[in-house]
């Protein structure tokens, strides 16, 4: 190989050599200066707490689900019989003085109806229709008289009663400043058993449980006599709704000094 060529390859061997190396110096010159700043303590120092806050209210609204559940041979016949029960059903409750805007239709369910036996095995044997609608009830005295009148009006699925606040963000805003409080307590102390102290709140999340427990209405205790004491078809139950519990909880996220 002529002189000039070995030459020319030893030089590229050399400038790919330097860069390596001026790579490599580069490197360890950032990771030193990393490490270095960890052991001086340079670097952002964080902490995040949980805190967790309640509050209780006692609940303005009752919903109670009801419905008609029903069999023909034909769709058309169950579909004719479960309408003219939940007519009247519905005439029950506006004739409760419900407005319309707290009646909602749940649920409308055809399907067919099967049956089995040893001889046919399984066969279709007419149908089924469910229809449900839930309810909200402002004045807590008239829970009775209005479950008394749908099931005298032929209503036959009754799930619960759920009693809830139609506006529970005051309850809400009370149980977030609980929770900031024993957050902002809590990183207050670690922050004081570490000999440091408390910067700026970085980052916030909050999240809240669910409120309002259904009552099953086999489980309601029934008086003897009904409202007026007249008779209406029904016992009427006692309703005592209770507190309702507001739960939040939030993560906090501060800068140490």
């Amino acid at each position: 190989m002529p002189l000039k060529n070995k030459l020319e390859i030893s030089n590229r061997l050399f400038i790919i050599l330097i860069v390596f190396l001026v790579g490599l110096s580069t490197f360890w010159s950032f990771r030193v200066y990393e490490i270095y700043q960890q052991q001086s303590g340079d670097y952002p120092r964080e902490i995040t707490v949980e805190g967790e806050g309640k509050a209780y209210m006692t609940p303005d609204v009752a919903k109670i689900n009801l419905g008609v559940s029903s069999e023909a041979k034909t769709s058309e016949a169950v579909v004719e019989a479960n309408t003219k029960i939940m007519n009247a059903v519905m005439e029950a409750v506006r004739a409760s003085d419900i407005p319309e805007e707290d009646i909602r239709t749940t649920g409308y369910y055809l399907n067919p109806k099967y049956e089995w036996n040893e001889k046919r095995g399984s066969y279709q044997d007419g149908y089924i229709l469910d229809q449900n609608i839930e309810v909200k009830i402002r004045d807590f005295e008239q829970i009775g008289k209005l479950l008394s009148a749908t099931t005298a009006a032929g209503a036959n699925t009754v799930g619960g009663i759920q009693f809830v606040v139609d506006d529970a963000q005051k309850a809400k805003d009370e149980a977030r400043e609980d929770a900031i409080a024993k957050a902002k307590e809590k990183a207050e102390t670690i922050a004081s058993q570490a000999g440091l102290k408390l910067g700026k709140v970085l980052n916030y999340y909050e999240y809240s449980d669910g409120y309002g427990s259904p009552m099953p209405y086999r489980d309601m205790a029934f008086s003897e006599e009904s409202f007026g004491g007249e008779s209406i078809g029904l016992a009427v139950p006692e309703i005592e709704p209770g507190l309702e519990e507001v739960s939040l909880t939030v993560n906090l996220t501060y800068r140490l000094k």
